[in-house]
């Protein structure tokens, strides 16, 4: 079933957008594509600065090859935000970069649903005399509403791309990597870890935990069981979709080891963005918290799994930037991970997966 958040006004969109995109934009052209009425990727580019005199027209066409990458999009909104102030008798700043994106999409076919500026706590629509301030009721609304669909919380002055990972406090770190080494020097342990039945209960355990609750072992373990990129895989299946997702996973994994073609629909398809069904947000979330504290504790060579899988689930809910910021991290570790070579190769490509936007504005 696909959630859905409704925007009213104008102003619950641009409160929503930020929650939207997982941060907050900043001297932006923000484009957020449609498909059918629900909201599908959101584009970023930067606002050039007004001294480039950059040409209209030009920046208008880029953004136009961006939304083609985009499957069946319809129409769309355009967002600047800026820090220039304007007043209400004002007409918002940068009309002309606007006319000429609202005429580039129009002319291929797109609907508007608007074009607006924000700045600060006032917007504007360029497309009528509609302007105003946001105000904190309306906020509290939509952000109540975006919480029961799991959209990322507290993006106010995140800017676009991945927050740093911090190092966890020296003594957890100890803890979990003499945890990991007694992994490493028990052969029957660390094979088992290997084995889907054993990584299936301890991911399921742990995604159902608080990340800090889990014990050094338990998080050494995990760190081991995805060091197999079997498991690893079917670990991201089963904090996407859940169990049963994860033992499709395991059972079309099964098949490729022993040679077989896997089936058309097959859940491993998902790696590369196929299928409209959209992992649950509120999953997404929990998978990122976990992830990021697992790299926070875990020896510099057993982040390179965590941090692609970050990779994959910020791709997955449409966050190019953050995503290739994991990947960096991931190949600075690794240079040849084949994971993270795949998603480089899709982001680089403008690949968004059918399944953004399903959970809706």
């Amino acid at each position: 079933m696909t959630s859905s958040v409704k925007a009213k006004r104008p102003a619950d969109f641009l409160i929503a957008l930020p929650r939207i995109m997982g941060y907050t934009p900043a001297n932006s052209i923000v484009v957020q594509t449609f498909q059918s009425r629900q909201t599908a990727a959101s584009l970023r580019v930067d606002l050039p600065a007004e001294s480039q005199q950059t040409n209209p027209r030009l920046i208008a066409d880029a953004i136009i090859r961006l939304i083609s990458r985009v499957p069946g999009v319809d129409a769309v909104l355009i967002a600047i935000y800026t820090d220039d102030v304007w007043s209400a008798e004002d007409r918002p700043p940068r009309p002309q970069l606007v006319e000429a994106i609202v005429t580039r999409m129009a002319s291929a076919g797109l609907g508007i649903v608007d074009a607006l500026c924000c700045s600060g706590r006032a917007w504007a629509s360029y497309l009528d005399a509609e302007h105003g301030e946001f105000n904190d009721s309306d906020t509290t609304r939509i952000d109540s509403e975006l919480d029961s669909v799991g959209a990322p919380r507290n993006v106010q002055g995140v800017t676009q791309g991945a927050p740093p990972v911090e190092d966890a406090p020296r003594g957890q770190r100890d803890e979990v990597s003499e945890a990991s080494a007694a992994i490493m020097h028990d052969v029957r342990d660390r094979e088992r870890l290997w084995e889907w039945s054993a990584a299936q209960i301890l991911w399921t355990d742990a995604i159902e935990s608080a990340p800090t609750d889990i014990p050094p072992k338990a998080l050494a373990a995990l760190l081991r069981s995805i060091r197999d990129k079997g498991v690893r895989d079917c670990v991201l299946m089963l904090l996407a979709w859940g169990d049963d997702a994860g033992d499709r996973a395991a059972a079309d994994t099964a098949m490729l080891r022993r040679g077989m073609a896997v089936p058309d629909g097959s859940i491993l398809q998902t790696f590369v963005g196929e299928g409209r069904e959209c992992p649950d947000g509120l999953r997404i979330e929990g998978a990122v918290r976990l992830l990021r504290h697992l790299v926070s504790l875990a020896p510099r060579p057993w982040q390179l799994a965590p941090f692609t899988m970050l990779a994959w689930f910020e791709w997955a809910r449409g966050q190019g930037s953050a995503a290739g910021d994991y990947l960096e991290e991931a190949l600075s570790i690794g240079p040849g991970y084949e994971l993270a070579r795949l998603f480089e190769q899709l982001i680089s490509t403008g690949r968004v997966p059918d399944w953004v936007g399903r959970q809706a504005v």
